[in-house]
């Protein structure tokens, strides 16, 4: 297992976060970021929870906090969950950030 800042993570990663597994898919957006007076690029990922099972058996975060709100699914066809979407998680920070991370060997 490595120890990475969000600047070092690549497509293919897994990260360990609260509990879950989230690979890393495509590429990060970034924004401009201020950070005690420095400026620091700030990465954001799309990440996919691999271990969904674990993470309802454990409760790790409230499962809802893994789905999209979407209009039209809800009561009488207002907001609510898209529990048939893929389970996400964002992975962001900055290079001062660190993560734990599963990284496959090329």
């Amino acid at each position: 297992m490595l120890t990475l800042d969000t600047s070092e993570l690549r497509s293919g990663d897994v990260v360990h976060t609260h509990g879950m597994l989230v690979l890393l898919r495509g590429e990060p957006k970034k924004y401009d970021g201020l950070n005690s007076g420095e400026r620091r690029t700030v990465y954001c990922w799309d990440g996919l929870v691999t271990n969904l099972d674990e993470v309802k058996a454990a409760k790790f975060v409230p499962i809802g906090w893994l789905y999209p709100d979407v209009w039209g699914k809800g009561e009488k066809g207002g907001w609510g969950k898209d529990w048939d979407a893929e389970p996400r998680w964002v992975i962001q920070g900055n290079n001062l950030a660190r993560w734990h991370v599963e990284r496959a060997t090329s």
